[in-house]
């Protein structure tokens, strides 16, 4: 029979499982039932607890000593996916400024995970997910589920320094897929309202505002079209990046 202290060990497992599911990049989406998230991280836990050695398991016996260790477990999760979601925040805000410079922000619809958005955003974030499952970034998640439990123990938690380093290498992350994957196609675009700046100095005749909203939605459709090997490689580049990061950061380097 299973000893108590391998039960509260297990439980803290399930939790961090569960809240890296729950936050994390693929599964996070609320269009994804919570009955699937749960069983996921029931089976993802039992499969990864082995790998807790028994000098391991926690020794907490007071009631709110457990709830403390429970928030760190919480909070251990919501780290991995922060780090493993950071790609996907930058292509999603990427694809809101094209949507916006396109002209395309009046035609947003609505979505149940974060409200209305650009419909380019959407867009890009579900082929960027496309392609890391293409590229076995599925398998990368778990690897950092595995990773995090021989580096951080259940109940254990980072120190301070590196949980700054996290949210600010994060951060960075975010500006730099941001900009290496919009900067191209909002530069197009930026020329391609100096242009019609020009024409409508030089034929005020032509009502710009008209035709303006045409010739930005196709070019913007063209460069998206033209930079999507551009996203793929990038995306590529930092998933295969994303394994050293989460082991750096799980040794508090």
């Amino acid at each position: 029979m299973p000893g108590y202290d391998q039960i509260t060990s297990f439980l803290l497992v399930l939790v961090r499982c569960l809240t890296f599911y729950a936050l994390g990049p693929l599964f996070g989406s609320r269009r994804i039932p919570t009955q699937v998230k749960l069983v996921l991280s029931v089976v993802t836990a039992l499969a990864l607890f082995p790998l807790v050695p028994p000098e391991n398991w926690l020794l907490e016996r007071s009631l709110i000593g457990l709830a403390l260790v429970m928030v760190r477990e919480v909070l251990m999760g919501a780290l991995l996916s922060l780090v493993t979601g950071a790609i996907f925040h930058g292509i999603r805000m990427a694809g809101d400024l094209v949507g916006i410079q396109m002209g395309l922000s009046m035609a947003t619809i609505v979505d149940p995970q974060s409200g209305e958005t650009s419909m380019v955003g959407m867009m890009q974030e579900m082929i960027a997910i496309l392609l890391f499952i293409l590229l076995d970034g599925h398998h990368l998640l778990i690897r950092a589920l595995a990773f995090s439990l021989e580096e951080v123990p259940p109940g254990g938690l980072l120190a301070l320094p590196t949980l700054m380093a996290v949210v600010t290498g994060t951060a960075l992350t975010v500006f730099m897929v941001m900009f290496e994957v919009g900067a191209p196609i909002l530069a197009a675009l930026f020329l391609t309202d100096t242009a019609l700046g020009f024409v409508a100095r030089a034929v005020p005749q032509i009502n710009v505002f008209v035709v303006g909203i045409q010739v930005k939605v196709a070019v913007g459709i063209f460069f998206l079209l033209a930079t999507a090997p551009l996203m793929a490689r990038l995306l590529s580049l930092y998933t295969h990046r994303m394994e050293g990061q989460i082991l750096a950061l799980l040794r508090g380097m």
